[in-house]
């Protein structure tokens, strides 16, 4: 699922490829079917089609990683200090990149999430995804009927992939507001608006998903899609959104199973909040109607062999405290 139809690479200028070029790397990012890149100490290794390979080159030494490092971060007024080891940064591409040097690692490490825009259609998915072609009828209705979906799964089990594939099942008429921490999604609909976070970095001041769900209310959105929930702030205000309306919305979250993905939701609604478990629930139940779990399948040498939708259900209510989970398909 993460051979997607992608924009093409944009290097940087010739006059900022001295400043801005990142060398041995740059022919990977411009490699459309290398999804990642990573640096151990000197190493380099790529992903490509889910396979971890062996880069033929490496640094000379790891000054000249520790000079890149500081290449990248340098337009974003950051550094790595012994007091700050590891920062993030997004490349002039939209690439995400971590960067960490001791004593938080044995040795520099540098890891890019390359910057994909996701263009497949549920058509395209279900010749890649096992299960899905039995099911994309269901969730093209489901998202027809407004219904709020959560995607669940691991990382890189094509969750954002997903729900920008259901992005394009949305009426041509309704208003989408789409908050992401990178851009990805990439809907073929008139009325979009696209927010991004950003870290803090000097006088500029951090943008949050929860500042973003905040905002973008303004714009009157019928539909809102937030890429991932990830912190309590942000589990809170989405339930508590979809609670009030914007029926149709979409979110993502790090989970194994569909009601794990409901127990983490309410495990980070109750750190914010303090709430009783028991409302904490209702309120999840009324505000996510499908849930769907993605899983990767990998090969006996742990590569991606490809992934697979394994689960969908429906939620019913949470009587009693408990949820009431509706099984559409065991896939």
């Amino acid at each position: 699922m993460e051979d997607t139809t992608r924009t093409p690479y944009s290097p940087p200028p010739k006059d900022a490829a001295r400043f801005l070029g990142l060398g041995l790397l740059e022919k990977y990012l411009e490699d459309l079917d290398v999804t990642d890149i990573t640096v151990m100490g000197t190493q380099i290794m790529f992903k490509r089609g889910g396979l971890r390979i062996d880069a033929p080159e490496q640094f000379p030494n790891e000054k000249a990683v520790r000079i890149l490092q500081d290449r990248i971060l340098a337009p974003l007024n950051k550094a790595l200090t012994i007091s700050t080891p590891s920062q993030d940064a997004e490349l002039y591409d939209g690439s995400r990149a971590l960067l960490v040097i001791p004593p938080q690692s044995e040795k520099p490490l540098l890891i890019i999430r390359k910057h994909n825009r996701l263009k497949h259609t549920l058509e395209d998915l279900s010749l890649s995804v096992d299960g899905l072609d039995r099911m994309a009828g269901f969730l093209k209705e489901a998202v027809k009927r407004r219904k709020n979906i959560m995607v669940a799964g691991g990382t890189g089990a094509g969750k954002t992939t997903l729900v920008n594939a259901l992005g394009f099942e949305i009426q041509p008429k309704h208003v989408v507001a789409v908050l992401e921490d990178t851009r990805e999604i990439q809907l073929g609909l008139p009325y979009v608006y696209y927010f991004k976070t950003r870290a803090a970095a000097g006088e500029a001041k951090e943008i949050t998903y929860s500042s973003l769900l905040r905002d973008c209310l303004r714009a009157d959105p019928d539909r809102i899609i937030l890429t991932e929930i990830r912190t309590p702030l942000s589990a809170y205000e989405f339930i508590h959104v979809l609670n009030s309306g914007h029926r149709g919305s979409m979110s993502t979250i790090h989970a194994n199973s569909c009601l794990d993905a409901l127990l983490r939701t309410e495990i980070l609604i109750q750190e914010h909040q303090g709430l009783e478990a028991k409302v904490v629930r209702r309120l999840i139940a009324r505000a996510v109607d499908v849930l769907v779990f993605l899983e990767i399948r990998e090969d006996i040498d742990g590569n991606r062999a490809g992934w697979a939708l394994t689960e969908i259900v429906e939620v019913a209510d949470a009587e009693g405290g408990e949820y009431v989970l509706k099984g559409v398909e065991s896939c």
